[in-house]
């Protein structure tokens, strides 16, 4: 189980299926430390809510809920759909290809999008999902620039459970990682409730390629928050 998920879609999502408190609750039931909730940008039907960011506080003081963004790239320059004013709340900033973008580009054209918006957008903290077989990247070139930035890349268990994805690509991309040194999250992808801290297709791709502990930003529930914090203060 992962302690704290930092990829977790509520129902101001078009996918998500759960509300904020329906999340918490499951979170609090399977003993999770926290988790973030990470609606899509505008975009693709993300309805991002001002209350939400401004004033919501979590009601238990045992289970962390984290303010995030999954935001969407926008074109060829790294342009990415994160609007300004919630800025100042967010907790972290994923950053992922979506049905918005062209299908059918080859893997340079993707990579070379993908890396000029982690150079326009610092604020950015996680690349979700980059062995989405549909806007494939060169794992290596993407885990040098992520490590370079301070950037997180993600191992998605969703993309492996369903399958959008194969297992062969997740041990690609963790190879590239574990090579380059560059950091990752494991997330749920959640977009119904009991795919909520779940890891379970993941963790043996871990396991097989002997991925170092230290280079996972969510292994523990400690670690996550000091990768938060970190990049909070990169940014500031």
């Amino acid at each position: 189980m992962i302690a704290v998920d930092f990829h977790v879609h509520s129902i101001f999502s078009l996918c998500g299926l759960h509300t904020v408190l329906e999340l918490l609750e499951r979170a609090r039931k399977i003993g999770m430390r926290g988790f973030a909730v990470t609606d899509h940008g505008p975009t693709i039907g993300g309805r991002l809510n001002s209350v939400f960011f401004e004033r919501f506080i979590s009601p238990d003081p045992h289970v962390s809920i984290l303010k995030g963004i999954e935001c969407n790239l926008l074109d060829r320059e790294g342009a990415i759909d994160l609007p300004g004013e919630y800025l100042r709340f967010l907790d972290i900033v994923l950053l992922g290809i979506h049905p918005n973008f062209p299908k059918g580009l080859d893997r340079q054209a993707y990579t070379e999008m993908m890396l000029a918006a982690l150079r326009r957008n610092p604020m950015v903290d996680i690349v979700t999902h980059p062995n989405d077989a549909t806007y494939p990247v060169d794992y290596e070139a993407l885990a040098e620039a992520s490590a370079a930035a301070g950037v997180a890349l993600e191992l998605n268990n969703s993309k492996i459970r369903y399958p959008r994805s194969t297992p062969a690509e997740a041990v690609a991309l963790l190879t590239a990682c574990k090579d380059t040194r560059c950091r990752i999250a494991v997330n749920s992808d959640t977009h119904a409730i009991h795919e909520l801290g779940d890891d379970a297709a993941v963790a043996p791709l871990l396991r097989q390629v002997d991925f170092p502990q230290e280079l996972i930003v969510n292994r523990t529930a400690s670690a996550a928050f000091d990768f938060v914090e970190e990049r909070r203060s990169s940014k500031r």
